[in-house]
């Protein structure tokens, strides 16, 4: 376990260290989630999004998510995302808020239950399809693919992580051809993020973490700091 501990600090030096960021964004959420049973679960989610460079920039997203559990390390998700924000450079439509719809379908597993090491370290992979609308641009369609390593320390209270995210996005690119609109996909983004869970109970977890946005066009690199809570509510169970 020292070793595992000893990797993880490795890791977070590098990542804080090797970094090259243009601006500085914030994100705190509240989240609640509902077991309706051992496989099925409901949730949603409240967040507020900030540029701490510049204050140019401010985002509030309200989401609501289901899970359905095959099995103890197989998972599906539906989720709905509903965002609006301020429009500070343009005032299009006699309107200063625009606008988002995002719904987005994924599948996660965890390989290191049935190969049977999750009790050192978990690993999560998950992949996910989302579908973005906006008000004032074109829609957008993700493919989102994720890899989570979890450290088991013997601390019940401090849980670190460290992901790895890639976003392939199918219209980056928009050309005319043959008087038709032809788009072209690519590797956008890719998010690393590092941080920790902070268990209080089982019904009460703080999550605080840094995300380095590693953008593949010609958009500016930028740090995100995250925090977050979540309560999961239980059924009452009667003796």
């Amino acid at each position: 376990m020292k070793i595992i501990y000893f990797i993880f600090i490795a890791v977070f030096t590098c990542f804080v260290g090797h970094t090259q960021t243009g601006e500085l964004y914030s994100r705190f959420s509240v989240s609640g989630k509902y077991d309706i049973s051992k496989k099925l679960s409901i949730g949603a989610e409240i967040q507020g999004r900030t540029n701490l460079t510049d204050r140019s920039y401010s985002k509030s997203l309200l989401t609501f998510q289901s899970k359905f559990a095959f099995s103890k390390s197989i998972k599906c998700e539906l989720e709905y995302r509903y965002s609006w924000q301020t429009n500070q450079y343009a005032n299009l439509d006699s309107k200063k808020l625009s606008f988002g719809n995002r719904v987005a379908f994924g599948l996660q597993i965890e390989p290191s239950r049935w190969l049977k090491f999750d009790k050192f370290v978990g690993l999560q992979l998950s992949s996910k399809i989302q579908f973005e609308s906006f008000k004032f641009k074109r829609n957008q369609l993700y493919w989102r693919n994720k890899m989570t390593l979890k450290p088991k320390l013997k601390s019940k209270l401090i849980k670190p992580y460290f992901s790895v995210e890639s976003f392939y996005r199918s219209n980056q690119y928009v050309f005319a051809m043959d008087d038709e609109l032809m788009t072209v996909g690519m590797m956008n983004e890719i998010r690393y993020e590092i941080g920790t869970d902070l268990d209080i109970n089982k019904y009460n977890t703080f999550t605080v973490g840094l995300i380095y946005r590693d953008f593949k066009t010609t958009r500016e690199n930028n740090m995100i700091i995250n925090v977050a809570y979540a309560h999961t509510f239980h059924k009452n169970k009667k003796k």
